[in-house]
């Protein structure tokens, strides 16, 4: 299956991404814990607190078709500032079923160049219930609660980056382990790579995404 430049009917949620490829063994892991539980759960239901602008109990996703909506292309320091940009080519990403989750759009803020975002992110999510949630990146929405598995539609891969990063074989390895879990958990989900959404059915498939994005 290929979407092509068609409306997507999902979201994607970045798994355990902080931002950098370096921490992709960490996102498959969380993938794997994710099919076994069969829910994506917020930070209050993990016991966690702190966090970003959706604080403890909203679950942050981003709209694939805003990943390019970006508000701020002119400024210099922010011009590739979308939820998309990065976090899901970053990291493994599942997609969620635009139709199987109530989001809600948070007011969006102008980001703050070396702030410390945590306390920031920490201080205005007391105003949850009150005034609504925040957020600094343009394509973000938020669910609140938790996500169970009936939503999830698909995962990605954000193949060039980990080609760049490492080699073609660390994202077949990647690919080998997703289909792996995926059997092992007992899902039918298809892999896509996040930039085209192509489907990947075999390893060639790595191989002709990574040389066309080239």
């Amino acid at each position: 299956m290929f979407w092509g430049d068609t409306m997507h009917d999902f979201y994607l949620y970045a798994i355990d991404s902080n931002g950098k490829i370096s921490n992709i063994d960490n996102s498959l892991e969380n993938l794997r814990r994710i099919l076994q539980s069969g829910y994506i759960l917020n930070r209050r239901t993990l016991g966690m607190t702190g966090g970003g602008f959706n604080g403890t109990d909203y679950i942050s996703l981003s709209d694939y078709d805003k990943r390019f909506e970006n508000i701020y292309k002119d400024d210099d320091v922010f011009r590739d500032y979308t939820a998309y940009t990065m976090y899901s080519t970053k990291a493994i990403s599942l997609m969620i079923a635009k139709d199987m989750v109530k989001v809600k759009t948070p007011k969006l803020i102008k980001p703050i160049e070396s702030s410390p975002l945590s306390y920031f992110g920490y201080v205005l999510s007391a105003w949850d219930i009150l005034e609504g949630l925040y957020t600094d990146l343009p394509d973000e929405v938020q669910v609140k609660g938790r996500i169970k598995e009936e939503a999830f539609r698909g995962i990605t891969i954000p193949t060039k980056e980990i080609a760049s990063a490492y080699s073609i074989s660390k994202v077949k390895d990647i690919y080998l382990k997703i289909k792996e879990f995926l059997e092992k958990y007992e899902y039918y989900l298809r892999i896509y790579d996040v930039a085209s959404i192509e489907e990947i059915k075999s390893e060639k498939d790595i191989e002709g995404i990574i040389k066309r994005s080239h």
